[in-house]
């Protein structure tokens, strides 16, 4: 029998020539399992009929920056996978890549380029030859605004370099991040990019906010971690989880300890926590020195235990415990986001959070936190996060007053995603020429004059650059790994796409340094291969077969390529900050509550509404589905006569929204948590007029340090409408019945209405019909 092949050895076969072989250095802790690995360069992906291939790329619709191998017959895509290569997430992937394979083969994909003849007329249907000649005439007549989800790698080169040769700008767009927790990593720590948070090696961890094992930044990434960190052979020297949020999350639910605190508290409880550390000498006192370098005198004073506990709502005790836990029983680890930083005090929480680390000594130290290095190619950004609120303010105002020719926007749902205050809709109206780039018509890009169907990330090439990175040097190549997306029965194309950074380096005709994104995938693994690191990935002798490695392996990684993680002093943390405001409640009936707005486990922002695998995800607190409820206190509940499935009514003082109850025991009295992602009027059948959007009612609340929206700081009435409806959920018991002797099952079929189905099936029913008459 011949010797087994093991995956590295396999790898290494493939990647070999005539001329030399590619030699791949493997990640730490991968199995040796087999699977094939392709780089379909000079492979046909339908070579053989009938057998599957592996390809692998990086995901290019979540925010963390994933490795994916995906399963491909005959050109088309089976199944997604995480790549067990990639130093990110080491052979996970989260629910919401599933979703990519439904928006990839989505019947409501735009087939082809749509133009409005003029404003207020409907789509038409162009070619491409038509529709760049527009963009090419549009970009060239005036001011030109690129507006994008945030973007990382040659991509976000790309669309920089567009809007500067057309003398505009690149504005980034996100819902809930918006540069307060790029601004803490900056102020604590002096560094530009998000650090890697080692909690696999680390004993106490303290979260403020953020659900990092649900939809916080990297969540595929830190459960890989986290499962590291829970290890042990006893629970005593397991490490253990205190989560601080004011509603219970998918992380709350997992902790040890959950704290719930009074929303915006989050900052004032951080400093109580230094109080007690400080006071007690928990530390050294370098440590201490350090922290206290550019506090004013009596800073930690006004945050005692009993003046704290009185305003967060958190047990004087409590607070104690964790402050002594976390000093004692290192390594510690403290990280926030999410809800800590969505208030008009959101810079002061989340420097207050993070300056702990620098107390209990976790910079730079296992267990801790490690500063990531910057991109591998000069110029290439290796950080995003979305221009504040208050620059959007500045720039629609610009798109107000004329002065913007031409938007064009990518994944930028700008509608659904800002306060009604600052009235999107008015401000495209102004705008002579918008252009949007989407795979489905949100309610954004159905606003558009020129409406450019784009390739899937599965379709495209490009580059990744992770964040946060593992603590080295990572890149993630993109390719494509399947060919064009065609209808079920294989009779056309599903959608002539192209992709965004190949139409915009097509409309710049050169000027950016490459033709198309696959040439700038082949200049950028060149310049790796140049690079010659010792502690590379991958070893080539040319830079065809590094190329060729990159794509086998889904990226390229440098273990050397690392920064030092030196504790610097903390930086001035005073109370000016320290108290948030809210906006107070609409006048008239009902009570008052704090709105907790939340993403979703499968929609996120709502850019996965699309795909009906993400809308039947249950959430993993209420296994509710399809929908927007509104988890409420039980107790606070039956006070106000409110069941589960009661229709409510959610008002602030910008408007009202209809949604569900789902009272629980998981929530704070005075809270009330709405979930992020539905209520869109456009988005494909599975997602429209589904739920409600709770960004719609939000306040223009910010955060006072970078203009950030702080979209936490809304209070609502919640009304009762004395309606039910019952929220469909992934639990409880159906009744079964009867089907009723030659009940007809009425199967629609593709072109035809339901009315005709009805009727097709009444007929062929009928005892009494004709038979010459079919």
């Amino acid at each position: 029998m011949a010797d087994k092949v093991s995956r590295r050895n396999f790898l290494s076969l493939v990647g070999a020539s005539t001329t030399g072989a590619v030699l791949f250095v493997a990640c730490s802790g991968i199995p040796d399992e087999e699977f094939i690995v392709q780089a379909p360069v000079d492979l046909p992906e339908d070579l053989v009929k009938g057998r599957d291939n592996w390809f692998a790329t990086t995901c290019g619709i979540c925010d963390g920056g994933e490795g994916l191998i995906v399963r491909v017959m005959e050109g088309r895509a089976k199944k997604i996978a995480g790549n067990p290569d990639f130093p990110v997430n080491m052979g996970k992937q989260s629910v919401r890549c599933d979703s990519a394979l439904q928006m990839l083969y989505h019947p409501d994909r735009i087939a082809q380029p749509l133009a409005r003849h003029s404003k207020g007329s409907d789509l038409s249907p162009i070619s491409w030859d038509e529709a760049s000649a527009l963009l090419k005439g549009w970009v060239g007549g005036g001011s030109v605004t690129v507006a994008t989800n945030p973007l990382r790698g040659h991509l976000g080169k790309v669309a920089a370099d567009f809007a500067a040769k057309f003398g505009g700008q690149h504005i980034q767009f996100d819902s809930l991040e918006q540069g307060v927790l790029h601004g803490a990593m900056k102020s604590v720590f002096g560094t530009d990019r998000l650090p890697e948070f080692d909690i696999a090696n680390t004993q106490t961890l303290v979260s403020f906010g953020a659900d990092f094992l649900g939809t916080w930044i990297s969540p595929t990434n830190f459960s890989v971690k986290y499962g590291e960190f829970r290890q042990g052979e006893n629970r005593s020297n397991r490490g253990k989880l205190y989560q601080i949020e004011s509603r219970m999350s998918i992380t709350a639910a997992a902790a040890d300890h959950w704290i719930p605190i009074r929303p915006g508290m989050e900052g004032e409880m951080a400093m109580a926590i230094a109080n007690v550390i400080v006071g007690d000498n928990l530390v050294s006192d370098g440590n201490i020195a350090r922290y206290t370098a550019n506090l004013p005198d009596g800073a930690l004073e006004v945050f005692d235990l009993a003046t704290v506990s009185g305003r967060t709502g958190v047990p004087e005790d409590t607070i104690h415990d964790l402050a002594q836990d976390l000093a004692e029983n290192g390594p510690g680890l403290v990280i926030g986001g999410g809800s800590a930083g969505a208030h008009t005090n959101g810079s002061f929480n989340l420097a207050a959070i993070y300056s702990l680390n620098i107390l209990i000594g976790s910079v730079g130290a296992e267990g801790g936190i490690f500063l990531n290095p910057e991109s591998p190619w000069d110029g290439v950004p290796s950080s995003a996060t979305g221009a504040s609120f208050e620059e959007w303010e500045r720039e629609l105002s610009q798109w107000r007053a004329g002065n913007v020719n031409t938007v064009i926007l990518r994944r930028a749902d700008i509608i659904r995603g800002l306060p009604r205050s600052v009235n999107v809709q008015q401000a495209l109206d102004n705008v002579e020429h918008v252009v949007a780039f989407t795979d489905i018509l949100d309610d954004t890009s159905a606003l558009a004059d020129l409406v450019l169907p784009e390739a899937s990330f599965l379709e495209s090439w490009g580059t990744e650059i992770p964040e946060p990175a593992p603590g080295y040097q990572t890149v993630g190549i993109q390719q494509p790994v399947v060919t064009p997306a065609r209808t079920r029965d294989g009779s056309r194309a599903l959608s002539d796409a192209r992709g965004f950074g190949d139409v915009l380096l097509d409309v710049a005709d050169g000027d950016l340094g490459a033709s198309s994104m696959k040439n700038l995938v082949e200049k950028a693994t060149t310049a790796l291969f140049d690079l010659d690191r010792s502690a590379s990935s991958i070893t080539a002798p040319t830079s065809g077969l590094f190329m060729r490695g990159s794509l086998q392996r889904g990226g390229w990684w440098d273990r050397e390529g690392k920064v030092a993680s030196r504790p610097q002093d903390a930086p001035p943390l005073t109370n000016t900050h320290a108290t948030p405001e809210f906006a107070e409640a609409a006048a008239g009936e009902g009570e008052v509550f704090y709105l907790q707005p939340f993403s979703s486990i499968a929609l996120l922002d709502g850019r996965f509404a699309s795909a009906p695998w993400a809308q039947s995800t249950p959430d993993p607190i209420t296994s509710a589905a399809w929908t927007t409820w509104a988890e409420i206190n039980i107790s606070t509940a039956k006070r106000l006569k409110i069941s589960r499935g009661d229709k409510l009514i959610i008002k602030s003082t910008t408007g009202e929204i209809e949604v569900l109850a789902y009272p629980h025991f998981a929530v704070p009295p005075d809270v009330i948590g709405i979930p992020i992602g539905q209520g869109h009027e456009n988005s494909g059948r599975w997602a429209e007029g589904r739920g409600a959007n709770v960004l719609s009612i939000l306040v223009d609340k910010k955060d006072a340090v970078t203009g950030a929206l702080a979209w936490a700081a809304t209070k609502v009435r919640v009304i009762r409408t004395g309606l039910n409806h019952e929220i469909a959920r992934a639990e409880g018991t159906v009744d079964a019945f009867q089907v009723e002797p030659q009940f007809p099952i009425v199967v629609v079929r593709p072109g035809e209405s339901a009315e005709d189905a009805i009727h097709d099936a009444e007929a062929r029913h009928d005892p009494y019909r004709d038979p010459d008459d079919e």
